[in-house]
């Protein structure tokens, strides 16, 4: 699972993806990520790290950040200072209700992730780094798919999950993040064509980085 991929585009922003990023996810981004053709990108530098298995600890909680892969990854965000910061997750589709839910927030001060659809999830990135490690023009998303090796034919059914269309989903938006020649540029196509998920990302901003923060 542990892949790095550099991919000099020219000109242009620089892009850092992160896959792997705790537990076993890497299994589920790798795949994703060694999809990416070089026509899917915009000019621009290109930075790709997937990961091993490593013990799974919450993004939401300090102890993440003291970790070995947590101080990697805070190590390669320093060190590239990326205009656009893009998390690979992957989660067990028996905690989507969990996940999406507005009890996220009262518990933790998280708020809850954003369907998009075809039960892929997005949110900007944990609030623990967001304010201190970018600055407000770094884009920063991340990106859940439910995790291929905890799907069984009986949870997919049960969900209703439709792998093809997820997997659409999922790239479409891992498309238009590859793309974006420039923070504008991807604030329009979001608004275009997904604007509730846009209103909801602004109003969880307002929570928890208050009135001025963009949504991701």
């Amino acid at each position: 699972m542990s892949y790095f991929r550099y991919i000099d585009n020219g000109d242009g922003p620089t892009k850092l993806f992160v896959g792997g990023v705790h537990g076993n996810e890497g299994v589920t981004s790798l795949k994703f990520i060694q999809r990416i053709q070089e026509e899917d990108l915009s000019p621009g530098q290109f930075y790709f790290y997937n990961f091993d298995k490593t013990p799974y600890i919450s993004t939401i909680k300090k102890e993440y950040y003291q970790s070995e892969i947590g101080q990697k990854i805070l190590n390669l965000i320093e060190y590239f200072e990326p205009d656009f910061y893009t998390e690979l997750h992957c989660y067990n589709l028996k905690n989507y209700e969990k996940l999406t839910s507005m009890e996220r927030y009262k518990k933790t001060g998280v708020p809850p992730l954003i369907k998009l659809g075809n039960h892929v999830l997005v949110s900007s990135v944990s609030p623990l780094i967001r304010m201190t490690y970018f600055s407000t023009e770094t884009v920063c998303k991340t990106l859940e798919f439910p995790c291929f090796e905890k799907l069984t034919p009986e949870l997919e059914e049960e969900f209703g999950f439709n792998r093809k269309l997820a997997i659409e989903t999922y790239e479409k938006l891992l498309k238009l993040i590859l793309r974006s020649p420039s923070r504008i540029y991807f604030e329009n196509e979001m608004l275009k064509y997904y604007a509730p998920q846009v209103e909801l990302a602004v109003e969880y901003a307002k929570k928890v980085f208050g009135e001025d923060f963009p949504p991701y």
